[in-house]
């Protein structure tokens, strides 16, 4: 791990790399610490900024900014002067790491590695903790070890002692995997070998732990599909494919033997897509799909402006006598569903470019950790608002430009 911490290289890039560092050992934490390091790096970035820099912002950088740069224009008709601006504040690390990672003299395809590594330490220790914890608690208690497996101790309750939400922290922990795994498929000693797999395995139960099942179908597709398609030449790909299916489907028997997996990644996933009909039942995705489906229809080309979406949900929330969902101030939990409400059929369509040009970049380059990011991005998007919240905004931020910008392989 010396190489992660220790590296030969100007002043300026040095506390450029620190910075980049820190922030990603830091985001399966509160947001507060890595808006401290953006901010950190920004005024670093800007003392250090010259013209010569400035002529490495390309139309990539835009693209990579287009999110944020919808958002701002559907700021215009927004009802809400207030939330508009809340959103926008929110969101402000997509504007600022495209052009952060575009102008920084720190050579990022040289440092993507030791970058990836130290998330990839400090997600396993998070993990290890958590675990330590979850452990402490039932030893506290007196009881048995086994009830690790309950829902005491399952998705937001497993992570509830860094106060992480379990996807976005799921989301990290794919991110993980798949470059620990990634290593694995080129020469490595002895002890790095050992590294990775334990990080995997450490990685993989916190995943299982906590439960995002969106995170958990993107690993398997990475697995299944990426891995023979990137790395793998045409004669070994249909033996690696027999190997990898039914290794999934060993892990997922594994899984679905214990009561509270089968009830979590099944019955709830159930729960989500059918809606209800009784009142007090009313609170599933498909049931906040459906309302949000009727507030697009209202305004389906330009939507309803930046800022809107819970405000004018919450109405229909009422009105339909969801009032789970009208308490609890609930979005969507559907990316693309948000971007339709808040920017129309236009904002939407931006935002699907964005993710399709970065799928061709990732192909072109052959970029693995690009391609499992951006697949991360699309599977989530299905049952989250990504970008309603600081962690979400933090991943698809930092790790687009970065990944884009860092290019080649991540074990160089």
């Amino acid at each position: 791990m010396k190489e992660v911490f220790y590296i030969k290289d100007s002043i300026e890039n040095k506390i450029s790399y620190y910075h980049l560092l820190f922030f990603l050992m830091v985001l399966p934490f509160d947001s507060f610490y890595s808006s401290i390091i953006l901010v950190s790096f920004l005024i670093h970035t800007i003392i250090f900024t010259n013209k010569n820099s400035l002529l490495h912002i390309k139309k990539d950088t835009l693209i990579l900014q287009s999110v944020f740069i919808v958002s701002l224009i559907s700021v215009i008709y927004s009802p809400s002067v207030s939330a508009s601006l809340n959103v926008i504040s929110n969101q402000l690390a997509l504007l600022l790491f495209p052009f952060l990672l575009a102008i920084t003299s720190l050579d990022l395809p040289k440092y993507r590695s030791k970058l990836l590594q130290g998330l990839t330490l400090s997600c396993t220790l998070t993990v290890l903790y958590l675990y330590f914890d979850a452990f402490h608690v039932l030893l506290y208690y007196h009881q048995p070890l086994k009830n690790i497996f309950s829902s005491t101790f399952v998705n937001h309750n497993f992570s509830l002692p860094i106060n992480m939400h379990a996807t976005y922290l799921s989301m990290l922990l794919v991110l993980c995997i798949i470059y620990s795994l990634y290593q694995l498929f080129y020469p490595q000693a002895k002890f790095k070998r050992i590294y990775f797999i334990s990080c995997s395995l450490i990685l993989l139960a916190g995943l299982i732990q906590l439960s995002s099942k969106s995170a958990f179908i993107t690993l398997l597709i990475i697995i299944i599909i990426g891995f023979p398609w990137f790395l793998i030449s045409k004669i070994k790909r249909h033996q690696y494919l027999f190997i990898s299916l039914v290794s999934s489907v060993l892990l997922i028997n594994f899984i679905l033997s214990f009561q509270v997996f089968r009830f979590r990644f099944l019955e709830t996933l159930k729960n989500d897509l059918s809606e209800n009909s009784a009142v007090v039942e009313k609170y599933g995705r498909a049931d906040r799909w459906h309302a949000a489906w009727d507030l697009i229809k209202q305004s389906p080309v330009i939507g309803t402006g930046t800022g809107s979406e819970i405000p004018l949900l919450r109405n229909i929330y009422f009105e339909r006598k969801m009032y789970g969902s009208y308490l609890l101030s609930l979005n969507a939990h559907n990316q693309y569903l948000s971007f339709t409400i808040n920017s129309g059929l236009i904002g939407l369509a931006i935002y699907l470019a964005t993710i399709v040009w970065g799928l061709w970049q990732a192909i072109k380059k052959k970029d693995l950790m690009l391609l499992s990011f951006l697949t991360l991005i699309m599977v989530v998007s299905f049952s989250e608002d990504l970008l309603d919240v600081n962690k979400g905004i933090f991943i698809y931020a930092f790790f687009f430009p970065f990944l884009i910008r860092a290019g080649g392989r991540p074990d160089t």
